[in-house]
């Protein structure tokens, strides 16, 4: 998906250039240098007073500010910036930060649809309760990569038509607007499904799916076509860009130097944010057993104790039986936490979710994880208080962070093989890539 984002940005520059429509200067312009160093302060004024994901958005601003081939006369091509935004590897972030909330609104509109047609539907957070059936809206089901696809195909449409920013950012809310919708749809009819109103096969829940999202897709093209026949719309090409001399050289050269002192200036001043130590008397100890199994705790790898030194907590791994249980006692939300089916995604694993696992001290979320024929069944769940459970790490994350709950919380990770005759190896999650499963 990023190398689609990205191989798509560099084809419309390389259209812009064959059409002749040289749109920027090789050494550029001051103005552009400028507000690039102004982008770069303001990411070093940050440094490490708040997390690197966030911070990151002014040093990415800085690099788009900048003068380069992306660039329309003073100011980022529209449609080349949003799609060199899609292709930062930041999708587990937009998971963690956005997943649930958009969850909860597809859950409301589908609950509000079903309702309309007559049916006795309640909704509690993303659940949906219909005659005994509980339909639980999860991370797959967030929309997040629909979004994302979409986004694609609004930003490659106004990157054709040459789309004004006006234009582009009105076609960006319609987008996000037609595919919540769309996915509302599509958890609407997953519901006929399980309430046996509709066919339950497994092809049937993919052409659902295809169907919403090709919807969706002809409602974002149409929108396009709208916004290019408003005054926000499309524009001429520009003519083609000089280079400036004398005067104007001497501050393109001053402009410049400002920009790599900027710079050099926020590489000195960013890092990890200095974190208070984990308040020993505060930690309960580690549990001696995890639903009336022993865990026997084994040690860390060099790389995850490194990453304990930064995290507001404390981890461990231990075994039971042939199962492998990772436990995070954790003191405040933090964006270091994700959930094990994003982490295990970005570490090569194939990830199928499962169904909600229910048991009486709380639900569990669960996939199964395959990769060069060795198939993982996976289970996570968050707790805090007695009585107080979650699922997943980003329903919890957003309880933490809303002040609904108080630290500290648990969150446990059980990694079981597929066949209970397969041994699993603890090298199977000590290796480089898989220690990400703790990020």
């Amino acid at each position: 998906m990023l190398l689609l984002a990205l191989g798509t940005a560099v084809w419309l520059v390389w259209r812009e250039r064959a059409d002749g429509n040289a749109r920027y200067a090789p050494g550029g312009e001051a103005g552009s240098w400028w507000r690039a160093t102004g982008a770069m302060l303001v990411y070093a004024w940050l440094g490490n007073r708040v997390p690197q994901t966030i911070a990151g958005v002014a040093a990415v601003g800085a690099a788009l500010l900048a003068p380069g081939p992306w660039q329309r006369g003073r100011w980022p091509d529209p449609a080349v910036t949003g799609l060199l935004v899609l292709a930062l590897p930041a999708l587990m972030m937009v998971e963690l930060f956005f997943g649930y909330p958009l969850r909860l609104v597809v859950a409301s509109l589908a609950g509000t649809l079903l309702t309309a047609a007559g049916l006795p539907v309640t909704r509690e957070g993303a659940t949906l309760f219909w005659q005994g059936v509980s339909v639980w809206v999860d991370a797959p089901c967030s929309g997040i990569r629909m979004l994302w696809s979409g986004a694609w195909l609004g930003l490659t449409a106004c990157g054709l038509l040459r789309m004004r920013w006006g234009g582009t950012l009105l076609v960006g809310l319609l987008t996000a607007a037609i595919v919540v919708l769309a996915n509302a749809f599509r958890v609407t009819g997953l519901c006929l499904v399980e309430g046996g109103l509709l066919p339950g096969e497994p092809t049937y829940h993919a052409m659902l799916g295809a169907m919403t999202f090709a919807a969706g897709a002809l409602a974002i093209l149409g929108g396009v076509r709208w916004v290019a026949g408003t005054p926000a719309g499309t524009r001429p090409m520009l003519p083609a860009a000089t280079c400036g001399h004398g005067a104007k050289a001497r501050g393109l050269r001053l402009a410049g130097m400002a920009f790599l002192l900027a710079c050099l200036g926020a590489a000195s001043r960013t890092g990890e944010r200095p974190l208070p130590p984990c308040d020993a008397s505060v930690f309960p100890g580690w549990p001696a057993e995890l639903e009336g199994r022993p865990l026997q705790e084994a040690p860390l790898t060099a790389r995850e104790a490194a990453f304990n030194t930064a995290f507001p907590g404390r981890i461990a791994r231990f075994t039971s039986g042939e199962r492998v249980v990772i436990l995070r006692w954790v003191l405040r939300p933090t964006h270091r936490i994700h959930s094990a089916a994003d982490c295990m995604r970005y570490a090569g694993w194939s990830i199928r979710a499962e169904a909600l696992h229910v048991a009486p001290e709380g639900n569990w979320s669960a996939f199964t994880a395959t990769r060069q024929g060795t198939v993982l069944r996976i289970r996570e769940r968050c707790s805090g208080a007695p009585g107080e459970t979650w699922p997943d790490v980003s329903a919890w994350f957003w309880a933490a962070l809303g002040g609904r709950t108080r630290g500290p919380w648990w969150i446990i990770t059980v990694v079981a093989p597929q066949a209970p005759q397969l041994a699993l190896n603890l090298r199977l999650l000590t290796g480089e890539g898989e220690a990400m499963i703790y990020h």
